[in-house]
């Protein structure tokens, strides 16, 4: 029997989700949710797949560790 629309209580299996994704592509993979009130109440993951290669795949430029001492280098009123 194919259910359409809202389960009946007895149709309802279970309280836990399975998802099967490919990983392939390394990094942090933020899971969420578009509603926002969801995020807001902390409903998201992020997965953070194949870490042992993160590095090689998405290692950061230059300019990021510049950041520091650009920002160091400001004048206090301009933090």
């Amino acid at each position: 029997m194919i259910s359409h629309g809202r389960p009946p209580a007895d149709q309802v299996s279970g309280d836990n989700v399975t998802i099967r994704f490919r990983t392939d592509n390394p990094g942090p993979w933020f899971l969420h949710c578009h509603i926002d009130w969801h995020l807001e109440a902390g409903f998201a993951v992020v997965f953070a797949e194949d870490i042992p290669n993160v590095a090689s795949v998405n290692s950061p430029p230059q300019a990021w560790s510049d950041l520091c001492p650009i920002y160091d280098a400001l004048d206090p009123s301009d933090h």
